[in-house]
């Protein structure tokens, strides 16, 4: 039965997609197998408008194993994650969890076990959503705080932008190679190549 690994990178934080492509080869997944789809936001882009999770899903169109870090990977939104979690266990596909060892198992046919996994599906998408919101809530207020008290000064970039900039000028390279170049994911690499493009028109 097939294998597939499915990661997530958020916009947020310049983070990359480097410990998920650790986390599928600790799993023994290879390559090939592994779908991480890279500056999308868990709350704001549903699965079905991402590229590399449109690939995940065509794979199991008739079941296998899909691995996740964690549930959250696939949406941090209850309804896009029940209803995602729903059609996955109504193909057969048994989705296995990395981070705490949960899987749930669309191939579960006993009523009561459906209905625990089910329950549990359904508590997680909700506590998903809750913790997004409340982490935002906070930050938002953290920030609020800051600019009261003269303190703020915006997020610190990843990555310095012109030192992106001069480095394609220099050297050339996709937007790819230079976000495994300079270490951040490729999200950053084009606001930071995007802003050259805002500063000449």
């Amino acid at each position: 039965m097939r294998r597939i690994y499915y990661g997530r990178v958020s916009t947020l934080d310049g983070q990359t997609a480097a410990s998920q492509y650790a986390d599928a080869a600790a799993q023994g997944i290879a390559q090939d197998d592994v779908f991480i789809d890279e500056g999308v936001s868990g709350f704001h882009v549903p699965p079905s408008e991402r590229e590399q999770w449109q690939h995940v899903e065509r794979d199991l169109r008739k079941g296998g194993v899909l691995v996740v870090r964690w549930l959250d990977r696939i949406s941090r939104r209850y309804d896009e994650l029940h209803e995602t979690m729903q059609r996955l266990m109504k193909k057969g596909v048994r989705v296995e969890c990395t981070l705490n060892g949960m899987a749930f198992d669309g191939q579960e046919t006993d009523a009561t076990r459906k209905a625990i996994r089910d329950a549990i599906l359904a508590f997680m998408a909700a506590q998903g959503e809750a913790d997004y919101r409340n982490r935002r809530e906070m930050q938002a207020r953290g920030i609020a705080l800051a600019k009261e008290a003269g303190k703020y000064k915006g997020r610190k970039h990843a990555v310095d932008y012109a030192e992106v900039r001069a480095y394609q000028a220099e050297h050339g390279g996709s937007v790819r190679a230079l976000a495994e170049h300079f270490g951040v994911g490729i999200a950053t690499i084009s606001r930071a190549l995007k802003t050259t493009n805002e500063v000449n028109q």
